[in-house]
C-alpha cells in the first residue's frame, strides 16, 4: 500500500531514522529476516521506498571492520553511482545525536560489491543479484534496465580483458609457441574476439546511458 505520510522518525537497529521525504512511501517493507547473508542479518532502512541498506550492514555483508570502508569504495567512484543507487539520510541515536548515514539500494549495493576485493564479495553480488531479481518478481522494485549499472559491469569486463590480453601476449602465447600448441593461434583469436564484443557491447551501453542521462 502507498500513502502519504508526514516527516517522523521510525527507529531501527538503535537508530531513528528520520523520513525527510514528501510524496509516496512504500509502508510494505519485506520481511527483516528475508534478508540474511551468510548469517549477517541486514536490516532494510524504513521509511523510504524500496529496499535500501545502511553503509554499516553491506560492510558487515563484505567481512570490512567498519563502515568507513564502504565510504572510502564510495568516495573513490562516486561518480559510478546514480542517485537510485545511494542517498545520505539523517539519523538520530538513541542520545538525541544526530548524524548523516549513507544508504544504498539493492542495485548501488551490488555496484559496491562490485569494487570490493573481500573474499565474499562475489557471493554477495550474486546474493544481491537473487534478493533484486525476487524483489523485480514482487512488484518492489521497477524492472526498468539499468544502463548505467550495466555500462559499468561492462568497463569491468573490459578491464579484465586488457589483463587477458597482456598476459596473453606477453607470456603464455610466446611460451605455448615455443612448445608448438596448437592453444597459441586457436587462443589467440578467440581473445581478441573476446575483446572486441566487449569493448563493442561497453560503447553500446555507455552511448544509452548517455541518452538516459543517468550521470
Amino acid at each position: 500500500m502507498l500513502k502519504k505520510v508526514k516527516p517522523q522518525l521510525r527507529e531501527q537497529s538503535g537508530l531513528l531514522i528520520e523520513n525527510n521525504h514528501s510524496g509516496n512511501i512504500d509502508m510494505n517493507i519485506v520481511a527483516k529476516s528475508d534478508f540474511n547473508f551468510q548469517g549477517n542479518a541486514l536490516v532494510p532502512v524504513s521509511g523510504i521506498s524500496g529496499v535500501w541498506l545502511t553503509s554499516a550492514d553491506i560492510a558487515k555483508a563484505l567481512q570490512y571492520k567498519s563502515a568507513k570502508s564502504i565510504t572510502n569504495l564510495f568516495n573513490q567512484n562516486s561518480d559510478e553511482f546514480t542517485g537510485g543507487m545511494t542517498q545520505v539520510i539523517e539519523s538520530v541515536t538513541s542520545g538525541n545525536y544526530r548524524k548523516k548515514v549513507r544508504v544504498f539500494s539493492l542495485r548501488g549495493a551490488h555496484l559496491i560489491a562490485m569494487f570490493a576485493r573481500t573474499d565474499v564479495a562475489k557471493e554477495f553480488r550474486r546474493w544481491v543479484l537473487d534478493i533484486l531479481d525476487r524483489e523485480i518478481g514482487s512488484g518492489v522494485v521497477s524492472p526498468s534496465f539499468d544502463f548505467h549499472m550495466h555500462a559499468h559491469h561492462a568497463n569491468v569486463v573490459c578491464i579484465h580483458m586488457d589483463f587477458i590480453r597482456e598476459v596473453w601476449i606477453n607470456e603464455l602465447h610466446p611460451a605455448l609457441k615455443a612448445i608448438g600448441s596448437p592453444l597459441a593461434v586457436k587462443l589467440y583469436d578467440r581473445i581478441g574476439d573476446a575483446s572486441a564484443i566487449a569493448y563493442s557491447l561497453r560503447g553500446a551501453l555507455y552511448r544509452a546511458d548517455g541518452r538516459k542521462d543517468l550521470h
